[in-house]
């Protein structure tokens, strides 16, 4: 034995106290043992309340699992059905499909046969097409030039018709001078002034406007409409001159007269050279110096009466303008006055004859107011157009040849009146002559023209005071045509009733005046006959002329 269990046998009280300790030990050691079993019961029993309620959830989860096998089951069993009838389908699908595609195959096939024999087609087509573009243009070349040669031939025919015809115009003024039924007709040297201004700008117009037609030739028509434009300038300027020759003294009507033979001669130089294509610089130049020439010689033939101060020119212009207003009213007062007269001193025909001349001149006498009327308010707007910063008179002054245009025109409206008055006074009195109210009526309409041609010289074309006075001129014009009808009508009745009135006739003098008609009878008879053969001899000299210039057959002509 050890020491230790030795000194434990030898005390007693050691020993007692030693199992003391051991049996308060164990159970020390037995209650825990206790409390540790009570402990591991209640988990346990806690073990087995889970365990009981993982075998519910188990039991729960295999119920689900079985459904949901059941379920997946079902599902499997119909999409396997599903997928038998899709294999079913595409199995279909694809046969059809590959017959389709054997078909669009077979299709493609023909399809690129038809193709390579559209190709072939389309090949000889383009060649076929491209031969027949080449003959195209062949021909189209050939047509370009034919008409081009066809429209350098209408050019030329054009042009030269233009200028035949503006020969003619200009050849026929000049013509003039042999006339001598032109003797009669007179101009002023100032209305005749003013004629030239357009001649001088027309020349210049007709030289730019062949540069224009060289370079471009779509200017014909304008070339053609300047050409024209030109002529009748000319023309106008060369007859103006030659009337204002037989109001000048014989010397400078004469030294007139060569100026103007010369100046138209130029202008159908002018055409000429224009015909044959050459540069007309040179004849237009020559020209300018012959209608220069004219201006010149007309200036020093215009009358002294307008040879004033031209600080008193403007005055003039309105004193004479208002001169012809009084004048056409004081010949419209007296016509009044004559119709009262003659409704108080005569009837019957002669009342009707006399009422119907003097209705047509107091009409004429109220268009002419209203002319004079419009024509001053134009020349008021030309002249606050044209003064600019200068004053009336001072425009007047200026433009001094244009003036005196106004003023010679104006007294000439303002006489013309006056002795259309006076006419018709004579012939209501039974004093005068028919023929006397027709040649003042138509000296009034010549006199009226001309002073709507020197209003108009300096107008805007677009003015509206230009169109009334235009208007105004042609109210004077009908007016002037009625007092000739009236007068012709008047003359007309006058002579039957005289010839008609054989009441106061004895047996000798009835006899007499039928010997003197049956002689006046065999007369006229006789003048018609013989007028009668010399028209025939005149138109066949003219178709042999006609003939002649259109180079007809002279073996035709003659037939």
């Amino acid at each position: 034995m050890s020491d230790v269990t030795c000194t434990y046998l030898q005390n007693p009280d050691l020993v007692k106290n030693m199992e003391d300790i051991h049996i308060e030990h164990l159970e020390n050691q037995l209650k825990m043992l206790e409390d540790t079993k009570s402990s591991l019961m209640n988990q346990l029993q806690a073990s087995e309340e889970e365990c009981s309620n993982l075998q519910t959830q188990l039991n729960e989860l295999e119920d689900e699992k079985r459904t949901q096998e059941t379920s997946l089951t079902g599902e499997i069993t119909t999409l396997q059905q599903q997928f038998t009838a899709l294999k079913i389908e595409k199995e279909s699908s694809d046969t059809e499909l590959d017959h389709q595609l054997q078909e669009l195959k077979t299709k493609l096939e023909q399809e690129m046969s038809d193709k390579k024999s559209l190709e072939q087609q389309l090949k000889q087509q383009i060649s076929d097409l491209e031969s027949r573009l080449s003959q195209s243009q062949s021909d189209k070349q050939n047509i370009e030039q034919k008409l081009s040669g066809d429209i350098d031939l209408i050019h030329k025919q054009l042009l030269d018709a233009s200028i035949k015809e503006g020969k003619v115009i200009i050849q026929d003024a000049l013509d003039q001078f042999q006339n001598p039924t032109h003797i009669a007709v007179k101009c002023t040297a100032e209305f005749l002034l003013m004629r030239t201004e357009p001649v001088l700008s027309s020349l210049e117009t007709i030289k730019g406007m062949q540069g224009k037609y060289n370079g471009d030739r779509t200017e014909l028509a304008n070339l053609v409409k300047t050409i024209t434009g030109f002529s009748h300038h000319f023309g106008d300027c060369v007859i103006h001159g030659i009337a204002t020759t037989h109001s000048a003294n014989l010397e400078a009507g004469e030294e007139l007269g060569n100026a103007c033979r010369e100046a138209g001669e130029s202008g159908l130089k002018v055409l000429d050279t224009l015909g044959q294509g050459a540069s007309i610089e040179s004849d237009v130049n020559h020209a300018v110096q012959c209608v220069k020439k004219m201006i010149t010689l007309a200036e020093d033939l215009v009358p002294k009466s307008v040879e004033i101060k031209e600080k008193e020119i403007g005055d003039l212009v309105d004193t004479e303008m208002q001169s012809t207003t009084s004048a056409i009213e004081m010949a419209a007062r007296r016509i009044a006055e004559m119709l009262e007269k003659t409704r108080e001193a005569t009837s019957g025909v002669e009342l009707k004859v006399n009422e119907s001349i003097l209705d047509s001149c107091t009409s004429l006498m109220h268009a002419i107011r209203i002319l004079i009327e419009r024509s001053r308010d134009l020349q008021k707007e030309i002249v606050a157009q044209g003064r600019g910063t200068s004053t009336e008179k001072e425009f007047y002054k200026k433009n001094h040849r244009w003036t005196e245009g106004l003023l010679s025109a104006a007294k000439a409206v303002g006489w013309g009146a006056t002795a259309l008055m006076e006419a018709a006074d004579k012939v209501v009195r039974g004093e005068g002559k028919f023929e006397e109210l027709i040649v003042c009526s138509n000296e009034i309409a010549a006199s009226t023209a001309q002073l709507v041609v020197a209003s108009k010289v300096k107008a805007d074309r677009r003015s509206k005071k230009l169109t009334s006075l235009s208007e105004a001129s042609k109210g004077v014009t009908e007016n002037t045509g009625k007092v000739v009808g009236s007068a012709r009508e008047g003359s007309q009745i006058i002579e039957e009733r005289g010839l008609m009135d054989f009441s106061k006739l004895s047996l000798m003098q009835t006899k007499k005046n039928e010997m003197q008609s049956q002689v006046r009878v065999l007369e006229l008879e006789k003048e018609l006959e013989t007028e009668r053969y010399k028209l025939g001899e005149i138109r066949k000299k003219h178709y042999q002329l006609a003939g002649a210039s259109e180079g007809w057959d002279e073996e035709e002509t003659k037939k």
